[in-house]
């Protein structure tokens, strides 16, 4: 129970005062880059719409107010490559089909005209400057950009960056930077300094030189947390954390996720943040896995997660707007009683921990993004106010425990007609979220005629209490079940994705592979050019990936062919190929120019010319340096030639145009544990691709045996008259852990076919060891009549600990076993044994004594 008046131990008393308007509100939301984006536009439609929905559709979702997205360089940018909107200097080669960020703009516009959007560059190709970032043609590739989004989708860019976490330039640079957007028409489009970090040498320019001050709009850092900067608000500039969260989606992700929202605000006047990333949508096992406000990785399954922090972003974004206006924070002193008040304010920390900001609208004019207003008093009273006790680490900025607390507001200064407008409020709409229910809608909260409320907060939880209406928790149908990565996978390319031009489930990693219609559909390397100094992080050759950083034993195939324009490219060895056991980690933030990290069949030749000898050349990663198997061969330009390897822990097969290249042993290769992704690589060459295929061996699956091995629910009362978390206490017996690979409930007898949250904590602590959602609809149970959820990953009960097993039930919903001493009753296996039943309520744990007795019941499948 999220809100119980019987566990508030604290009681504060704050008059709100609404003329206390401070800084105005510029909005919350999301950046989508580093490729963190790149398999959602994969998804199938209606999947793909209704993520986007949950993302950006007013009183849906998130609500998010901002998109922030990467200007693609053809560079690593952290998770991969995004493809540039110009791969080389040619004015008429410009691409603004290609990629996927255009895209999204135009979907997060298509919900909410009134979306802010937002663009940084964090890389750039070669070619621009000769790997001058800071330069002339720097200036041209940004105003190229900006005029694909304006020209060709109908947007013109509100804000924009200048280089993602990399020295800003020179005030000079930036002047003649805003100069040139003028003169192209964006002089609407404001620009954020420094999408980093603060130095006193940029402070003091901002002081010393007004023209440079007059050309910035925003200073934006990147992961604050704590860093006032008076003298910015000073100077009339916003102040922004520009990127921010970076932290899994899950609950303590969501605590991080709200609590940046008011807090951000409260230590350092930011009236903006923006998270990295708006949604995890990467192959399994890149680096930073789930840092999103929301899952979708899957298109292939189109399965995906819709996570607390979309719930958490409501609570601000679905109750406001940019352009409303905070008001002032001030100290709020724990009262004994709720004889007195606090100074008059706005926002603030709570004595119990936690912290609360209110929001009022700019003017008096009801607000149309927002739906009809429930009051409309002379002096204009509608708010909103975020009441957060949230307790979730975030990357960079730690939580901190919270208590109950009962929060006593004194509405005035007009706030819902308070003290005498013609109109006063007598309800407000009230919504809270903690980690069992998001953003449920509660009861109306009771405004007293004096102008008074209550609202009684619990730890770890966060409300919302508004004077604005039309707010809900939207649902979309659940997708499909999830699915890993198909073990056979083939293409001839014609089944591209047409939005963004690249092939279906493929992960740039360097470079850049677009599907072209030249010589009939077939997938080409375009980027000619490394990035050079103009890159963010390392880079290995032009690379794509595909598949899964487990499989192993993989069978790949790809046709081939060299455009007779390589001679005009970059590289010094003109090669092309396919490789297999390429490692989730071999380049990403440290990559160099060179082949990826597995095991390669490359067709190459050492120079530009026309008439080199060409070689096939095998390479197998090995302690500190390449082994490699050549032989010559022949390969006329714009021509197939068809590659096949099949590299395992212990060997590889190779053959060109179905003849054997090398048939050998190689240790080394279980150096990389023998799996990975396969990949298509080249140099900085052109390179075309005309078909693919990967045949994958499914792992061997692990034996499943139940837990539980004979169950009884005689004399053990049928209800479900309670909400919470019902289970059992299990201990892990003698030295040995036990490893579980799902999780399941009973669902016999009529118990109904819903979903529940099954968790493992660890008690006193409530740290989550697993989780999984089952779900009996159209399910078959088991012979003991459970039906189970299988974990993304086997999970280790450690020897010696006990653990809370429980699965969270809704009142009136479906039915589950246990009353008292009257719990179903069990046998399991003997080295996890079942000591006592166990619940959750009025916020504590209560275990019930009596061995081999659960509520529920619930099972484990271990190996």
């Amino acid at each position: 129970v999220l809100i119980a008046g019987s566990g508030a131990v604290g009681a504060s008393s704050i008059l709100l005062d609404g003329s206390a308007r401070t800084l105005e509100y510029d909005g919350h939301g999301a950046l989508s880059a580093g490729a963190s984006s790149r398999l959602l536009v994969d998804y199938s439609e209606p999947w793909r719409s209704h993520i986007l929905d949950y993302l950006f559709l007013p009183n849906f979702g998130a609500n998010l107010h901002l998109i922030k997205v990467e200007i693609g360089g053809d560079a690593q940018s952290t998770d991969g490559t995004e493809t540039s909107h110009m791969h080389s200097i040619n004015p008429l080669m410009i691409s603004c089909d290609e990629g996927y960020e255009f895209w999204l703009l135009a979907e997060a516009k298509a919900r909410n005209p009134d979306i802010l959007t937002y663009a940084l560059s964090w890389g750039a190709p070669g070619w621009v400057g000769n790997g001058t970032y800071y330069s002339s043609q720097g200036i041209d590739y940004h105003i190229k950009f900006m005029e694909c989004v304006r020209d060709v989708y109908n947007i013109t860019l509100d804000y924009m960056g200048i280089w993602n976490e990399r020295p800003w330039g020179t005030p000079a640079w930036v002047k003649q930077y805003r100069a040139a957007m003028d003169e192209a028409g964006f002089t609407e489009t404001k620009l954020v300094i420094p999408d980093g970090w603060l130095s006193a040498p940029l402070v003091s320019d901002l002081q010393t030189d007004h023209e440079f001050r007059q050309a910035i709009d925003v200073v934006g850092l990147h992961y604050p947390c704590n860093h006032p900067a008076p003298e910015i608000i000073d100077m009339g500039l916003k102040y922004w954390s520009s990127e921010d969260y970076s932290t899994v989606g899950d609950w303590a992700g969501a605590g991080c996720w709200g609590r940046l929202f008011n807090q951000n605000f409260l230590r350092m006047n930011m009236t903006s943040t923006i998270a990295w990333s708006l949604i995890w949508s990467v192959l399994p096992g890149l680096p930073y896995y789930g840092n999103g406000l929301m899952y979708a990785y899957e298109p292939w399954s189109n399965y995906y997660t819709v996570n607390f922090p979309i719930w958490t972003s409501a609570h601000t974004c679905q109750f406001t707007a940019p352009g409303w206006v905070y008001l002032a924070a001030g100290n709020v002193t724990q009262q004994q009683s709720t004889d007195g008040v606090s100074s008059a304010m706005g926002s603030g920390y709570l004595p119990g921990g936690g912290s609360f900001v209110t929001l009022v609208p700019p003017t008096i004019d009801p607000s149309p993004a927002l739906g009809e207003n429930t009051v409309a008093t002379a002096g204009g009273g509608d708010f909103s106010i975020v009441i957060e006790k949230l307790e979730g680490d975030c990357l960079r900025c730690k939580g901190a425990p919270t208590s109950p607390e009962t929060v006593t507001f004194q509405l005035s200064g007009g706030l819902g007609g308070y003290p005498d407008g013609a109109i006063k409020l007598q309800s407000l709409q009230m919504f809270c979220t903690n980690s069992t229910e998001p953003f449920l809608h509660y009861p109306n909260v009771t405004v007293k005629t004096d102008g008074s409320f209550q609202v009684e907060m619990q730890p770890d939880s966060i409300c919302t209490v508004s004077s604005i209406v039309g707010s809900q928790r939207g649902k979309h149908p659940d997708p499909p079940a999830s699915t890993p990565f198909p073990y056979s996978y083939s293409t001839n390319f014609s089944d591209y994705n047409e939005i963004s031009k690249q092939p279906l489930y493929f992960s740039d990693q360097g470079g850049s592979f677009v599907v072209t219609g030249q010589n009939g559909i077939i997938l080409e390397q375009v980027a000619y050019q490394p990035p050079g100094k103009n890159q963010w992080a390392g880079n290995p050759s032009p690379t794509t990936i595909i598949g899964d950083s487990t499989w192993y034993n993989v069978l790949t195939k790809a046709s081939i062919m060299f455009p007779s324009l390589t001679y005009k490219a970059y590289s010094p060895v003109l090669y092309a190929g396919i490789c297999n056991n390429v490692p989730a980690h071999g380049w990403t933030l440290s990559g160099k120019n060179e082949t990826p990290a597995g095991v390669c069949l490359l067709v190459q030749r050492p120079d530009h010319s026309t008439s080199g000898q060409w070689m096939v050349v095998v390479n197998v990663p090995s302690s500190g340096a390449l082994i490699q198997h050549q032989e010559p061969i022949d390969v006329p330009f714009d021509q197939t030639i068809q590659l096949s390897l099949n590299a395992t822990a212990t060997g590889f097969v190779a053959t060109v145009n179905t003849a054997s290249v090398e048939n050998a042993s190689c240790s080394d290769c279980s150096r990389y544990g023998g799996s990975g992704y396969v990949a298509l690589t080249s140099g900085w060459n052109a390179a075309a691709y005309t078909s693919f295929s990967a045949q994958a061996v499914p792992p061997p699956q692990p034996q499943k045996d139940s837990w539980v091995q004979t169950l009884s629910v005689a004399g053990s009362t049928r209800r479900n008259d309670f909400a919470g978390a019902v289970g059992g206490v299990i201990h892990v017996i003698g030295q040995q852990d036990v490893h579980v690979l799902a999780l399941g409930r009973y669902y016999g007898h009529g118990s109904g076919g819903g979903a529940h949250q099954l968790s493992i904590f660890q008690p006193y602590t409530d740290k989550t060891i697993a989780s999984a959602q089952v779900n009996g609809t159209g399910q078959t149970v088991d012979a003991l009549g459970f039906i189970y959820a299988e974990l993304p990953a086997t999970v280790a009960l450690q020897a010696g600990k006990k653990y809370y097993f429980t699965s969270l039930e809704v009142n009136q919903g479906d039915f589950f076993f246990g009353e008292g001493g009257d719990n179903p009753r069990v046998t399991t296996t003997a080295n996890l044994e079942l000591l006592d039943s166990v619940y959750y309520f009025q916020d504590a744990w209560h275990e019930i004594a009596g061995p081999n007795q659960m509520y529920g019941p619930l099972n484990l499948l271990i190996e």
